[in-house]
């Protein structure tokens, strides 16, 4: 806390060092309550419908596959519409409507191409151009023709109804909780396959942007298969090989949680005097002359220091320092 100097107000010698009180008790308390979220932890899930869908692993096999591989996500944005009116020359601001945001999603594009696959089957199954693309005749240069002479079918001449996504889900994670974010009636605005490069190192990736009529919230626990798909496949269920055990001096375990204090102090204090035997059983080298002198002769230099200087180091070594053990603990 910022506060103006003054004479009465001194410092401890005692401390020298302190955490910053402000925001520990901010985002530590309560097991980090308020803490920051972080970005990395999220979970994407996609409903295909599977009357939409020519390929079937899409929503059978792969179904789980295709969240684990969204590399990014806008989370939900939206836009209120405000206009002023005059009212008896106060001006009053009045929302008179809001709308959704686009949301940009980008995918790793894998080697089995899974994600070509999914904007595939989508852009086949809403716009007949691909389909079409494929007969020989149907991009012939006959524009000038009469119309009974073009047969294939463009464009949403595709005979779909059904929606593609059933509803696309987004969500958050934090200390075993989550908050979703739920897309109501998704549909792709924009598809990118992006760019190759011989000169570029880096990984490919698509690009798509998402339109959506409504979002609906949720909260919950993390648990079995909730967040949708979460944990179900090519997830790391082996336990940690981080365990607490018996603590012994060659090998102390601060994870001992009924001795762990203790054994810390204990392997501290037996370092410090490793430490201190160790230092004080070195042989001294050669004394140096006394005082800071500039040398007129050749000065044996090492690595560092400076030409020509030599240091002053003890001329005698009768006296060696014997350092004691301090207890840490209680």
């Amino acid at each position: 806390m910022a506060f103006t100097p003054t004479p009465f107000l001194c410092t401890d010698p005692v401390v020298l060092l302190r955490d910053q009180r402000h925001a520990s008790r901010l985002f530590v308390d309560d097991q980090f309550r308020l803490a920051p979220k972080f970005k990395f932890l999220f979970h994407v899930a996609f409903s295909i419908n599977p009357a939409a869908c020519k390929n079937i692993n899409l929503t059978q096999r792969h179904r789980n596959e295709i969240g684990m591989l969204v590399k990014s996500i806008d989370l939900p944005g939206f836009e209120v519409t405000v206009e002023t009116a005059n009212q008896y020359n106060r001006k009053k601001k009045i929302q008179t409507s809001h709308k959704a945001k686009d949301i940009a999603v980008t995918f790793h594009d894998d080697n089995m191409g899974l994600i070509n696959q999914l904007w595939q089957n989508y852009y086949s199954y809403y716009y007949a151009d691909p389909r079409s693309a494929g007969n020989g005749g149907a991009y012939a240069r006959n524009a000038t023709k009469n119309f009974s002479s073009i047969v294939a079918p463009y464009g949403l001449d595709n005979g779909s109804s059904l929606p593609f996504f059933n509803y696309i889900m987004v969500y958050q994670m934090a200390r075993h909780e989550y908050v979703s974010y739920k897309l109501i009636n998704p549909i792709i605005t924009s598809w990118s396959h992006n760019k190759v490069d011989y000169a570029q190192g880096a990984v490919h990736d698509n690009a798509m942007g998402l339109a959506y009529e409504a979002v609906e919230y949720g909260s919950g626990l993390v648990s079995a298969n909730d967040p949708l798909g979460f944990g179900n496949e090519h997830y790391d269920t082996t336990p940690s090989p981080l365990k607490g055990g018996t603590s012994t001096r060659t090998n102390p375990s601060f994870l001992d949680t009924a001795t762990s204090a203790t054994n810390a102090v204990e392997y501290l204090n037996n370092a410090s005097t490793s430490v201190n035997t160790y230092q004080n059983s070195k042989t001294k080298l050669n004394a140096g002359s006394a005082g800071l002198s500039a040398g007129t002769s050749a000065v044996q230099q090492g690595v560092s220091g400076l030409q020509g200087i030599t240091f002053p180091v003890a001329t005698s070594t009768a006296g060696i320092t014997k350092a004691t053990s301090i207890n840490l603990g209680i």
